[in-house]
């Protein structure tokens, strides 16, 4: 009788060492065999599609995550040619050893989201219900992030439409973790108590930019950090989002923060931001990794190999201890 239920507790464990994702555990997000997991990585963007030399890059720099961001614009019938490059983009870097969690940037027809037009919402769910079906086998995708940033909708119309969409997704998948954000481009202060879900399988996201004053400069304006700002003001700009996590006990991310390397004082800010994230045990990833080689070297957000400040300022940030 013992070494039955020693056979059947080994398969149960070897069940569980194999089944795909992440999952969530009160505010902690666990691996398939339970172990803590703290992500640190970065956004990858549809504009400028990622490589398997990407996913060696990120690995070599110390992360263990990717926003896969992928684009689709909407016609009103879904044509899967438009994101038939998800599988690939997403295997350069499960391959690599990578946790993903695949997002749709943006989803608008006529100044309009699927949280607004059950037609579009259709298409929508017709887009992700392929996406699935292309990736559902990789056993590294972390969790399904439906959309980034929902936007110029009311609140309310959107948390409600939230509700139906983690239904739809978790009929496609019973085990993964689904990510959802606040409407209002997923400030800290977005993540409202009408966002919660019933669904207890949840990792609630926020953005965070600020002071958008620094970070959104043109190249002219020369805004400096510390200068008028400091961390601690950039922990007050946080605080909603630790307050939603102990409030309802359940896990928050930082999925996306950055500022452009020709901020002056960038590498200060990003060691700020990142302490904060580690004191206050948010997992993060930061925006984004890109190479645009038509542009300047300083005047965007993206994080490349051609760019040695932004490297250097990458190793600082994964310098810092992690906190679980």
């Amino acid at each position: 009788m013992w070494a039955m239920l020693l056979i059947g507790s080994m398969i149960h464990a070897d069940m569980r060492a194999e089944s795909p994702g992440l999952r969530v555990r009160g505010t902690q997000i666990v691996t398939p065999n339970g172990k803590q997991i703290q992500l640190r990585g970065f956004n990858v963007c549809w504009w400028v599609p990622p490589t398997e030399q990407d996913a060696k890059d990120i690995v070599s720099i110390g992360g263990n995550c990717v926003r896969v961001m992928f684009g689709y614009q909407p016609e009103g019938k879904f044509n899967p040619e438009k994101v038939a490059e998800v599988k690939e983009q997403v295997h350069f870097f499960t391959s690599h050893g990578l946790w993903v969690i695949p997002v749709i940037h943006d989803f608008r027809k006529n100044g309009k989201g699927p949280y607004d037009d059950p037609e579009l919402n259709k298409e929508f769910l017709d887009m992700w219900d392929y996406v699935y079906s292309q990736i559902k086998d990789e056993p590294m995708v972390a969790a399904w992030e439906p959309i980034n940033e929902p936007h110029d909708s009311p609140a309310d119309a959107v948390n409600a439409w939230y509700k139906v969409v983690v239904q739809h997704f978790r009929k496609l998948d019973s085990i993964r973790p689904i990510v959802v954000e606040g409407t209002g481009y997923s400030w800290p202060e977005n993540l409202v108590s009408g966002l919660k879900q019933a669904d207890p399988n949840i990792i609630y996201a926020f953005h965070t930019y600020g002071p958008w004053e620094y970070t959104s400069q043109k190249r002219e304006a020369k805004l400096e950090y510390p200068g008028k700002w400091n961390q601690a003001m950039l922990a007050k700009a946080i605080e909603p989002a630790v307050k939603f996590r102990d409030q309802f006990h359940v896990p928050v991310w930082c999925g996306e923060f950055g500022v452009p390397t020709m901020c002056p004082g960038f590498e200060k800010w990003i060691v700020d931001v990142g302490t904060i994230l580690e004191k206050d045990r948010l997992p993060w990833c930061y925006w984004g990794w890109a190479k645009k080689p038509a542009n300047p070297t300083d005047d965007t957000f993206d994080v490349n190999t051609s760019k040695p400040d932004s490297i250097h300022a990458m190793k600082a940030l994964f310098a810092l201890p992690r906190r679980q």
